[in-house]
């Protein structure tokens, strides 16, 4: 033990000699400097503002230091809180505790080192995607809906906390009983004095999945295709709000690992496309090799209207989960893919009943189907579609 420590500490004395006297002196602050940048970029505060209105919305305890936390003691706060923890119990029970292990044991090899999770057709739904995908680096995820601002709690007065906890019951109502928002209510209740647009709820459900905000930032498409920082939220509907969005960065509670989550809203219709050329080209530098998810998307890249997406979601993926709202099966060109069925079809809800697939009902009957114990989309019975890239 003596000789194998002696020996270490001439190594080490060498190594700080060599570090301290090889090259000039200018090369030698070069690297020094490097060094400390390194750090400085590695190292990050988590940002208790933000965090603290995220756990707010969420009904969630928020620190005694926190602005908010006199107003977290409010009646009609402490009601939202105790129906909320009430409701996301009953959710983890019935279905994201059962969502995980499938993933853990179904989609491991899509889950190793994923660095770009592509989420169109999502709105704020960050919850499934996170609770499926729970490591990914970097989620862009694209709706209809504006991407609105960050609430500010201490404008809201006292009289009307109520009305805004009842407006943010309503958006999450369908998300928490069924697994898919409702577009036209959601955009209802996303648009009004109280609540703005999907920013609000991407917050709640970061909060809810126990993570820490490090930042939030506005952001926008450029006519490179490129995302870049604008001054400031702006509250915009309809077409003024295409390609605008917000960058989140967070991280897993007690975690150092620094993640994003890209929300934008556009039309990505192939007529909405064809008039949003920043938008097209921000298809175009996607990532190669990301994984796509699809959840309760109105079957709309069933037919033509959206083949630029579904041709984008083949082009730069590598594997694809979602049910069967996403890619109609007809499309799946069997050479390229390979295919794995889970739970059941038996056609879509009265809604999209004209979206019936002959094909896939065939393909459940002759394939090798496994069991799903979650729902997942639309209808209480559902069948989820895996492909990998061959």
């Amino acid at each position: 033990m003596l000789k194998k420590s002696f020996f270490s500490v001439i190594f080490l004395s060498l190594a700080i000699i060599i570090a301290s006297c090889g090259g000039n002196g200018k090369k030698e602050n070069k690297n020094a400097k490097d060094t400390v940048k390194t750090v400085k970029k590695d190292t990050f505060k988590v940002n208790t503002k933000y965090t603290d209105i995220a756990k707010f919305i969420a009904g969630m305890k928020v620190d005694e230091k926190s602005d908010l936390y006199e107003l977290s003691q409010d009646k009609d706060f402490t009601s939202y809180a105790a129906s909320s923890d009430s409701s996301w119990a009953k959710l983890d029970r019935k279905r994201l505790s059962k969502m995980r292990p499938w993933a853990e044991a179904e989609i491991a090899d899509m889950n190793k080192d994923i660095k770009t999770l592509f989420y169109p057709f999502s709105g704020p739904d960050f919850l499934h995607v996170n609770t499926l995908f729970p490591k990914a680096k970097k989620y862009i995820m694209f709706g209809l809906e504006p991407v609105g601002s960050i609430p500010d709690m201490k404008k809201i007065p006292k009289e009307k906390l109520a009305k805004f906890f009842n407006a943010l019951n309503i958006s999450l109502a369908d998300v928490l009983n069924f697994s898919f928002f409702k577009t036209i209510e959601m955009s209802k209740e996303l648009n009004n004095e109280l609540l703005s647009g999907s920013l609000p709820i991407i917050l709640l459900f970061v909060a809810r999945t126990n993570h820490e905000i490090v930042d939030i930032k506005p952001v926008e498409i450029n006519s490179d295709g490129k995302f870049v920082y604008i001054d400031a939220f702006k509250k915009m509907k309809n077409k003024e709000s295409y390609n605008k969005g917000a960058e989140i960065t967070f991280v897993d509670k007690g975690d150092t690992v620094k993640r994003k989550i890209y929300y934008f809203s556009a039309d990505v219709s192939d007529d909405g496309l064809k008039t949003n050329p920043n938008c097209t080209k921000f298809f175009d530098n996607l990532d190669n090799n990301v994984i796509t998810m699809v959840k309760s998307a109105s079957y709309l890249m069933h037919e033509g209207a959206f083949s630029s997406m579904r041709n984008t979601i083949f082009t730069k993926s590598k594997a694809i989960l979602q049910d069967d709202s996403g890619i109609s099966y007809k499309f799946f060109d069997k050479n390229k893919w390979d295919l794995q069925l889970y739970g059941m079809y038996n056609g879509p809800i009265p809604l999209f009943a004209k979206r019936f697939e002959k094909d896939l009902k065939e393909a459940y009957a002759k394939e090798k189907v496994k069991p799903i114990t979650f729902q997942y989309g639309y209808g209480s019975h559902c069948g989820v579609l895996v492909a990998r890239k061959k």
